[in-house]
């Protein structure tokens, strides 16, 4: 049986080109001790959000809901045996999103090059918006001594990648997807998909989704164990219940209080309803 609690996350700004500043909404699910966050991104190509909840409903599953049904699981085990998911575990550190970084921040994330922070590392996301030209004549810009590296120029294409990566010197970084040729760094998103076995630099991120969902991606950053990822999200929404309780050290999160992923006592308030 699973129940569910829809909300609605409030931007402070833009969130990308794509999804701008319009309101997100998702959904927590219950399913027996465990809970998971439901939260699509149209933009991206995932089914809305009534769809999502409609067919896990007859119990047929999207990529989405597949990874909340596991997220639930690890949570359950870990609540009905009195214990934290972040147990033994230290949360990695993580990039700051957007052009204004607090200064325990050394890396950034950026949506767009209309300003470029000074002093940091640069990791900027065009969601596959350029064509390679475009990109070629955007790369000329940019600090390229401090260019981690570029996710998603354009579409992915192996031959165009290598090249991109030949004539702009820079890195270049896949979103959602695996693939060898033109690619130095694979973007993964538990929310989505499985942590790859794979030789390239992974960085995980979570998907600008509900704290449940932001930390089970810490989770399985903390698993993985290496690295700056993506995944202070939080920041980018309006304060709530679930956001005000988070808590950093710097540009590390901390383990939630509670058990699994933690937020016990917000969780037991909420007003869950059968998915029907």
């Amino acid at each position: 049986m699973i129940f569910v609690w829809r909300y609605t996350l409030v931007p402070r700004r833009s969130l990308s080109p794509l999804a701008g500043a319009r309101p997100r909404d998702g959904a927590l699910i219950r399913v027996g001790d465990g809970v998971a966050d439901v939260h699509p991104w149209p933009e991206l190509g995932d089914a809305p959000l009534d769809e999502q909840l409609a067919l896990l409903a007859r119990g047929e599953m999207t990529p989405l809901t597949a990874r909340s049904l596991a997220c639930a699981a690890l949570d359950a085990r870990a609540r009905v045996g009195g214990r934290s998911l972040f147990d033994g575990l230290t949360i990695p550190p993580s990039h700051w999103p957007g052009d204004d970084p607090p200064p325990e921040f050394d890396t950034v994330k950026l949506k767009s090059i209309d300003r470029i922070p000074p002093n940091v590392w640069l990791r900027i996301d065009f969601n596959a918006r350029l064509t390679p030209e475009q990109f070629i004549y955007m790369a000329e810009a940019l600090p390229r001594d401090r260019v981690d590296f570029v996710e998603d120029p354009c579409p992915y294409d192996a031959g165009t990648w290598s090249a991109l990566r030949q004539t702009t010197g820079l890195r270049l970084a896949l979103d959602r997807g695996e693939a060898e040729e033109g690619v130095d760094v694979l973007v993964v998103k538990p929310a989505v998909q499985e942590i790859p076995r794979s030789e390239k630099e992974i960085v995980i991120t979570s998907t600008m989704d509900h704290p449940i969902g932001q930390f089970f991606a810490a989770y399985e950053a903390a698993k993985f164990g290496r690295g700056t990822h993506g995944l202070f999200t939080h920041v980018l929404y309006e304060a709530d219940a679930f956001i005000d309780a988070i808590r950093a050290d710097g540009a590390r999160l901390l383990p939630p209080e509670g058990t699994g992923l933690g937020f016990d006592d917000l969780l037991e308030k909420l007003p869950w309803t059968r998915l029907a």
